[in-house]
């Protein structure tokens, strides 16, 4: 096994579902995202791309900020089939948005992986005139970035 840093990069279209009533004025919803990712571990010749799914759950403030948030999330290498799993936490730190991706299995390449990457996210609504907190489905635009450390077979 070898440790390297690693810096994930990803873009793409996420999806709100229907809000519900959460406790005071929070509401819960789903989101599905798809997304390219490119990760670059460090001694590698190269990055590797992912088509990315990310699904969960995310709790929303009235003014449409996501103080929490979590789901499960599946990398797959378009090239080789090679795919990379885990899980995301979201959270906000100084109004704004990060989260902890923990990866802890995978297939070919990426089996046996464990690692974590902290990323700070940008989202938006992609038709600005749907607030992303208007409770009904939202579809947005998502960016993500970060660092973090990966142990993966030799």
């Amino acid at each position: 096994m070898t440790d390297h840093e690693v810096t994930m990069t990803s873009g793409g279209i996420a999806q709100w579902g229907r809000a519900l009533p959460l406790r005071g004025e929070m509401t819960t919803v789903t989101f599905e995202a798809d997304l390219m990712t490119k990760l670059v571990l460090s001694g590698n010749a190269g990055p590797t791309f992912f088509r990315s799914v990310f699904i969960g759950m995310d709790e929303v403030d009235v003014d449409g900020s996501t103080p929490r948030g979590h789901g499960v999330v599946r990398l797959e290498d378009p090239r080789s089939g090679d795919l990379l799993l885990g899980h995301v936490d979201w959270f906000m730190v100084d109004g704004k948005d990060k989260g902890q991706f923990t990866f802890d299995d995978g297939t070919g390449r990426w089996k046996g992986v464990a690692g974590e990457i902290a990323v700070d996210l940008e989202f938006c609504a992609q038709d600005p005139e749907i607030p992303l907190n208007s409770g009904v489905p939202v579809k947005g635009l998502a960016f993500i970035e970060g660092t973090g450390r990966f142990t993966v077979r030799d």
